[in-house]
């Protein structure tokens, strides 16, 4: 029986006879589906501007009612930009001001402007002087002449003896006074800023910026020698 079914199988599997071959096919694999997450899509960056450091300046101590030249030495140690300005000019961080051409070391600073954050590029740090025959707060220097009175020819508060020597009350306020703070003297240099100005002398004497006949600028009382 063994040997027939063995028969039997050959006969169907040639190609004789009215056998229908079977179609071996192989299997379809299916694949497997994917275990990963989706990827997001990339998103168009935006590089944001890094931020700007602010300048900084080195900044120098307060010389307000220092001497001119002791501050400008500091800023120039420092390396810093100055400037003079005069005063009731309008000197400011946003511009403005009049420049001062000239001014004596001994000059007194009426404010200082600091730039620490370099606002203007006029200056890192300015000094106000006062303006010629004024102070720091705007007020003249400039002594009026003394009037003189009907009788005796002599002057109002003025010297017992005329515009020379001592006066009756003592001493007159010098109006104007040198870099080192005192009065001046008949026959003394005075400073460009001085010129055509008049105060009292340090023996009372009223005195006067003028031009002496060479044409150099002096304090005289109009009295010759």
């Amino acid at each position: 029986m063994a040997a027939a079914a063995l028969a039997l199988a050959g006969c169907q599997g040639d190609g004789g006879g009215d056998g229908k071959a079977v179609q071996q096919t192989a299997p379809v694999t299916k694949a497997a589906p994917s275990t990963s997450a989706p990827q997001p899509e990339p998103s168009p960056t935006s590089s944001s501007p890094s931020p700007v450091a602010e300048p900084t300046v080195v900044t120098i101590s307060d010389h307000t009612g220092t001497a001119v030249g002791r501050a400008v030495a500091a800023a120039r140690a420092s390396g810093l930009r100055y400037a003079v300005y005069l005063q009731g000019t309008g000197a400011s961080l946003d511009g403005g001001g009049r420049t001062a051409s000239s001014w004596g070391a001994g000059e007194k600073v009426c404010e200082q402007i600091d730039d620490p954050a370099d606002r203007t590029p006029s200056f890192d740090v300015a000094f106000v002087i006062a303006r010629d025959g004024r102070d720091c707060d705007g007020g003249l220097l400039h002594t009026p002449e003394p009037t003189r009175t009907a009788a005796g020819g002599g002057t109002s508060g003025g010297s017992s003896g005329g515009t020379g020597g001592g006066t009756s009350g003592g001493s007159k306020a010098c109006a104007i006074t040198s870099p080192a703070g005192n009065c001046y003297a008949d026959g003394q240099f005075c400073a460009n800023r001085h010129h055509g100005l008049s105060t009292y002398g340090k023996g009372g004497e009223y005195l006067t910026c003028e031009q002496d006949s060479a044409g150099r600028w002096r304090w005289s009382d109009g009295h010759a020698g």
